[in-house]
């Protein structure tokens, strides 16, 4: 499980790293910048690929995501440097990250909705895609794809249903009728079992242990690009709502889920057993997606060291009318790319000390 959990982890924040990375390389590259370098995982080098255009490709030894190293990021006396670039320009190739870390999004949602598919309003009950280890549902042998239709011969049209029968009968014996496809003839066979829906179930499990969804049919293209869409809408939205909430309510941060890269190794370990568990890539893609988002949004803050603060720079710039001295530009830079490091350096002995202590990782599971 630990490996699993570091290969995962491993594995998507590259995919996420590299997709940002190469955002950048292709619009510099459009703005006729110098791009030195583009690395697939970390410094030291490895190996030469190969050398166009001026840009040397490169396998590093840290196999984790890559870089883009441009000439003179903080010198426009260099021809062909990022620093001697137009506004424009440069404000282009730092915004091309995180919209590269968005349209990820967007392509790992809309392939997600094409696995669900749309809602299909001529068949009722409620779908399960999930049972909770050690759950009623578990115990009675309930598995993802089955649909629920009644509970004690009261129909199931749809998930709000089953949740409000379930919900007037806590600790009662409920009967349950749910409807199982064959996996090899794909006939549809009505079964029942009997299950007691908890009064107190742990946080996020529901009274019965089941995730539930509303019955689909296959998606269009149109339908699943415009899913895809809204959910990283959704996404962008809500990952702007939590500081937000944060400052309106002045509760503690970790009410909110914020987490270090510990706590997002968990997630992902979580996400990929989750995959395993039901045998489809949906929580995997959905969580990639999230993440994706999260890492646009993030490197948009006005942070000394990230884009969104190089793009204030920018700003400034453009307001003032003449550039602000690089060599004060790039220290302002490196000070708050030391302090990002002592900011993550702590959040992460935090969570090493919550392992070694056996308490959740992730703030909002506690």
């Amino acid at each position: 499980m630990v490996l699993t959990t570091i290969v995962s982890f491993i594995i998507v924040m590259s995919v996420l790293v590299f997709v940002h990375e190469l955002g950048h390389l292709l619009v510099a590259k459009r703005s006729k910048i110098v791009v030195e370098e583009f690395g697939f995982g970390y410094p030291p080098r490895v190996k030469k690929l190969f050398e166009r255009g001026g840009t040397i490709y490169s396998i590093n030894a840290i196999p984790f995501g890559g870089f883009c190293r441009m000439r003179g990021e903080d010198d426009p006396s260099l021809s062909g440097s990022f620093a001697a670039a137009s506004k424009l320009a440069r404000s282009l190739t730092l915004f091309a990250g995180p919209a590269m870390n968005l349209l990820l999004a967007v392509v790992l949602l809309t392939v997600m909705m094409f696995l669900i598919g749309a809602p299909d309003p001529t068949v009722t009950g409620a779908v399960v895609y999930d049972v909770v280890k050690e759950s009623p549902a578990a115990a009675a042998g309930l598995q993802p794809g089955d649909r629920i239709i009644a509970a004690d011969e009261t129909p199931i049209v749809t998930t709000d249903d089953l949740r409000v029968h379930s919900a007037a009968h806590l600790g009662q014996p409920v009967t349950y009728q749910f409807v199982r496809r064959d996996p090899t003839s794909g006939a549809a066979q009505t079964r029942q079992v009997t299950m007691t829906p908890r009064v107190n179930p742990p946080k996020d499990q529901g009274s019965l242990g089941l995730k539930i969804g509303a019955p689909s049919r296959p998606a269009t293209i149109g339908e699943a690009v415009t899913g895809g869409l809204s959910l990283t809408g959704q996404a962008i939205w809500y990952t702007f709502a939590i500081p937000a909430r944060l400052i309106q309510t002045g509760r503690p941060i970790g009410e909110f889920g914020f987490t270090g890269p510990i706590g997002i190794a968990v997630l992902t370990g979580d996400a990929v057993q989750e995959a395993q568990r039901n045998a489809s890539a949906v929580p995997l893609l959905e969580f990639t997606a999230l993440l994706s988002v999260a890492l646009a949004i993030t490197n948009l803050l006005p942070l000394p060291a990230l884009d969104g603060g190089r793009l204030l720079f920018i700003v400034i710039e453009f307001i003032r009318r003449r550039r602000i001295n690089p060599n004060q530009e790039g220290l302002v830079h490196l000070i708050g790319f030391g302090l990002l490091l002592l900011l993550l350096g702590m959040v992460t002995v935090r969570e090493v000390s919550d392992l070694i202590r056996g308490l959740p990782v992730v703030p909002g599971l506690r």
